[in-house]
């Protein structure tokens, strides 16, 4: 731990000792996917493990997984500046106390490093004697996978909003070898199966589903395909093109906010919440992250830091808790492109309805965001 320059409390992180304590894997790079499934098969049994069905809504087709065991994860929200590691209030990523890490990179200041989900919304149940509820009824469907974090820095007080460009690249890099290593293996373990979908999410905030302060995304790898991932699919069936291309097509200029050259990023016209903004790749022919080059990478690592800075400077404006959603949409349909969702208004009775009321225009949005960038 060191001193912090302007509090004098000891800056919390997960120090390299800590975390060789708990490395399995240095590099995920060249590593076959059966490997990683071994490691989860071994390391995560028990409670924590979520049950081996899902159903499906039919109203609209999304898809319900259940884990009873997620109402138990560890909250630190709430503890933002611990003075000790060794405090019952410290982050238990800081405390080394998590699953075994898959890989880890060196940053400018300490590291990025993958582990497993400790709580996972999926699991490599085949073959497996996991002791979950095992599928009855006619409704269920049969769910398995792997499910993983990557923690941007071993820094508690760094994230995409407050990183050096080289090391937001480093990040970004390590996330796109993970995604396609998952992508060469399937996650019932059978070769021969197609249905498999890396989703790529990031929660900062408890008031959108983020238990712990620490920084991280979460990565998916499932057979049970996100009801947005049959969206996109409909979408190109009905219209020939990726929705990235599309919405491409659609930017106004007054909703553009950035140009990055590979990527624009846009408020959309149809935006729901005040200040929501997607990263577009002009390339629509690329549906995954680690089919970028290096320019539409580093473009997405921009992309991630200008969205999530504009929040952490808004959000408290407008007298709101910072809190948003990154959403990576990818494969058929979507081509490639991200949501940036903050949490500027909550759900009502009529946006279940599926009728949204924005309490902003998306030209008032697009303003602002760009002003703040140009700063």
């Amino acid at each position: 731990m060191t001193k912090s320059k302007d509090s004098g409390f000891l800056r919390q992180q997960l120090d390299l000792e800590m975390l060789e304590r708990i490395l399995q894997i240095e590099s995920i790079d060249g590593i076959l996917y059966d490997d990683l499934l071994g490691l989860f098969r071994e390391e995560l049994k028990g409670k924590n493990l979520p049950l081996d069905f899902y159903r499906v809504d039919p109203r609209n087709g999304d898809r319900i997984l259940y884990s009873g065991a997620r109402s138990f994860r560890p909250h630190d929200n709430t503890v933002m500046e611990p003075i000790d590691r060794g405090d019952e209030n410290a982050c238990v990523i800081c405390r080394g106390e998590t699953t075994g890490v898959v890989d880890m990179t060196s940053l400018s200041e300490g590291f990025t490093f993958i582990n497993k989900n400790l709580f996972p919304v999926v699991f490599p149940f085949k073959g497996v004697n996991s002791g979950a509820t095992p599928a009855s009824s006619a409704e269920d469907k049969y769910s398995t996978g792997l499910h993983f974090l990557q923690w941007t820095s071993s820094l508690h007080d760094k994230d995409w909003h407050n990183m050096s460009k080289q090391d937001r690249m480093v990040v970004m890099t390590r996330l796109a070898i993970l995604e396609e290593v998952l992508l060469q293996g399937s996650p019932s373990g059978d070769k021969n199966q197609l249905e498999r979908y890396v989703s790529v999410i990031k929660n900062f905030g408890s008031a959108v589903g983020a238990s712990l302060a620490h920084g991280h995304q979460q990565i998916v790898l499932s057979n049970v395909k996100p009801r947005t991932v049959q969206d996109h699919q409909d979408f190109q069936h009905e219209f020939g093109e990726p929705f990235s291309s599309y919405l491409l097509r659609e930017a106004r200029n007054d909703l553009v906010v950035k140009d990055y050259g590979v990527a624009v990023m846009m408020v959309p016209y149809f935006m729901r919440r005040p200040y929501m903004v997607m990263l577009v790749f002009k390339d629509a022919s690329k549906g995954f992250l680690h089919e970028l080059s290096k320019e539409e990478i580093e473009a997405t690592a921009e992309g991630w830091f200008d969205a999530t800075r504009a929040f952490h400077a808004l959000m408290p404006q407008i007298g709101k808790d910072i809190a948003y959603n990154i959403i990576m949409h990818n494969g058929a349909g979507a081509g490639l492109y991200f949501e940036f969702l903050p949490y500027t208004q909550p759900m009502g009775g009529l946006e279940h309805l599926g009728l949204y009321v924005c309490q902003e225009t998306p030209r008032r949005a697009a303003d602002w965001l760009r002003r703040f960038l140009a700063i």
